[in-house]
């Protein structure tokens, strides 16, 4: 279940597999040393964290990224033994996934709109 922030068209959590994942806007601080990147995935609170000022296709992109993030997280593909070990392997696959589905997404956008309509088909 996925949950939307009043004021606008962002998610305020969305669910990935068993979690509930909270999604955050904050501001880039040296301390959280979160000013080299747009978001993190922070798997111990459950929580996705995205930089306040980011907003359009970066916004979208960042969101999707962090979602992957926990995705490989919760499947266990980066832990001991698990293919994605290597942070840097981790972060090359969220990446790459990325900006590769946001790509077909923003050139196809009729697939959003057959996955949204026929992703409950198998429930029926």
């Amino acid at each position: 279940m996925i949950g939307k922030s009043k004021k606008s068209n962002e998610l305020t959590k969305v669910k990935v597999g068993f979690a509930d994942i909270l999604i955050e806007r904050v501001a880039p601080s040296f301390k959280k040393n979160n000013t080299d990147y747009f978001g993190q995935y922070l798997s111990r609170e459950s929580k996705i964290e995205i930089q306040k000022e980011i907003s359009g296709i970066d916004y979208s992109n960042t969101l999707l990224h962090e979602i992957i993030h926990a995705v490989i997280y919760l499947s266990s593909l980066n832990s001991d033994g698990g293919a994605l070990k290597d942070d840097d392997a981790e972060e090359q696959v969220a990446n790459t996934l990325t900006n590769w589905l946001m790509g077909v997404f923003r050139d196809n956008p009729a697939i959003l709109d057959i996955l949204k309509e026929t992703i409950h088909d198998m429930d029926k």
